[in-house]
């Protein structure tokens, strides 16, 4: 069989790709959200444009 394909060697494949996935994205998107609210707290205390 040919090892490139069997199904172990592309299952480790799919939980690598979903593992970086997670590690790049969900603390993005945590922090992007975090510095939203920031921002609005911050126009909505201050009424200025700026933020």
């Amino acid at each position: 069989m040919d090892l490139a394909l069997a199904p172990e060697t592309l299952a480790r494949w799919q939980f690598g790709i979903t593992t970086v996935y997670h590690f790049l994205f969900v603390p993005l998107t945590i922090s992007l959200a975090a510095l939203t609210a920031g921002l609005q707290t911050a126009w909505v205390r201050t009424e200025k444009e700026k933020y």
